[in-house]
């Protein structure tokens, strides 16, 4: 009797298998095809003056990629400058300093909340306060947006990590007189 009903499932979970399998072969199929023209179309353009030219005039034939090269590489420094230091020193504060506090807690869940919000609401904040009042679109305006969706991954990271560190290696170098603003830079970031 047991093989009477495990026959119906073995056959469904074959059946579930090769369906899953063939629909996987299907979309790498044509991501690969995808892929194999875009390269055979455009390996001849992919040179160094097609990465480090400047974009042709809307209608012309030709031009490259410098500006978007260069505004995503100032756009994505400026955005570790403000983002990370602000990030970590949250980070930091929370791990060893704000648990329990009533502070701490309400920066735990503001970071959250932060990392919830979608990225075109920052955007559109970010829209609202820097691009609209001086009237004109920057690169500054992109990397603050940037800045304010790295914060609070960095702060979370920074605290679950520091979270790992045993308490004996806070309470070892505590012990042998170490300030605690040093045995977090020195002992405790070192074994996150």
């Amino acid at each position: 009797m047991r093989r009477r009903r495990a026959w119906p499932r073995k056959v469904t979970d074959a059946t579930i298998k090769v369906v899953s399998a063939l629909a996987a072969a299907l979309g790498l199929g044509f991501l690969a095809w995808i892929l194999f023209v875009v390269l055979r179309h455009g390996a001849a353009a992919l040179n160094w003056t097609f990465l480090t030219s400047l974009p042709a005039p809307p209608g012309a034939v030709g031009g490259g990629l410098g500006n978007a090269i260069l505004g995503t590489a100032f756009i994505t420094v400026l955005a570790c400058a403000l983002g990370v230091p602000v990030g970590m020193l949250a980070g930091v504060y929370l791990a060893e300093y704000g648990r329990g506090t009533r502070f701490g807690t309400t920066v735990r869940f503001l970071a959250n909340v932060m990392m919830g919000i979608p990225s075109i609401i920052i955007g559109l904040f970010v829209y609202a306060v820097l691009v609209l009042p001086t009237g004109h679109f920057s690169g500054w305006a992109g990397g603050v947006a940037l800045a304010l969706l790295v914060l609070p991954v960095v702060a979370r990271t920074t605290e679950d990590m520091l979270a790992l560190v045993p308490n004996a290696l806070r309470e070892s170098a505590l012990a042998l007189g170490s300030p605690h603003w040093r045995a977090t830079l020195q002992i405790l970031f070192r074994a996150s």
